[in-house]
C-alpha cells in the first residue's frame, strides 16, 4: 500500500532533516568557539532555530515510514494476533487526527505569517514563514503516511490483505 511518491518524497526529506542536524551541529560548534575567543557569530541563533525546526520536522513521514517512532507496546503485547492488529488500526487513527489537527494548526499559522510577512527580530532578521510553512509540510508528509499506513493496516484487520509482519513484529502500533 505504500506509494514510491511519497517514500521518494519523505526519503530526502529525512535526509535534509539529517543534514540539518549535521549543520545545527557545526554552527553551534561554531558559535561556542567565537564566544570563547570573544565574539558571537551574528545569526547563529536564528540559524539554529531554522536548523531545529527542520531536523525534526522533515523527517517525521519518513521515521513514520520505518515505523522508528517511539511506540508503548506494554499492555499491547500481550494481545492475540487479531487484537494487536485492530489495535495498530485504532492507534494509526488516532495518530491520524491528531496529525491532521497539528497540519491545519500549522498550515493556517504559516499562511498568516506570510500574509502580515512576520519577520524575527534578533542579531539577524529573517522571515519566518519558510520555517512555519516546512512544519506543516512535514506534518502534511506525516499525515499522509500515517493514512496509507492506516488503509494497509486495516486492510490487514479486516482479511483483505495477508500480513506481511512476522509475529515478532507486532505490535505496530504507534502510540
Amino acid at each position: 500500500m505504500e506509494t514510491s511518491f511519497l517514500r521518494r518524497v519523505s526519503g530526502p526529506a529525512g535526509t535534509f532533516g539529517g543534514i540539518a542536524l549535521v549543520l545545527l551541529a557545526v554552527v553551534v560548534t561554531a558559535d561556542v568557539v567565537a564566544r570563547a575567543l570573544g565574539f558571537a557569530l551574528v545569526g547563529a541563533a536564528e540559524i539554529g532555530g531554522i536548523l531545529l525546526a527542520l531536523l525534526v520536522f522533515l523527517p517525521l513521514a519518513y521515521t513514520q515510514y520505518l515505523r522508528g517512532h517511539v511506540t508503548i507496546e506494554v499492555l499491547v503485547s500481550i494481545f492475540p494476533r487479531k487484537l494487536r492488529q485492530w489495535a495498530d488500526v485504532t492507534s494509526l487513527l488516532l495518530c491520524l487526527g491528531f496529525s491532521i489537527l497539528l497540519v491545519i494548526g500549522s498550515g493556517d499559522n504559516a499562511w498568516e505569517s506570510y500574509e502580515r510577512q512576520e519577520f524575527q527580530f534578533g542579531t539577524m532578521p529573517f522571515p519566518l514563514w519558510p520555517v512555519k510553512a516546512v512544519v506543516a509540510v512535514g506534518l502534511l508528509l506525516l499525515s499522509v503516511q500515517i493514512a496509507l499506513q492506516l488503509v494497509a493496516a486495516a486492510m490487514v484487520a479486516l482479511g483483505l490483505r495477508d500480513d506481511d509482519k512476522e509475529e515478532s513484529a507486532l505490535p505496530q502500533t504507534t502510540l
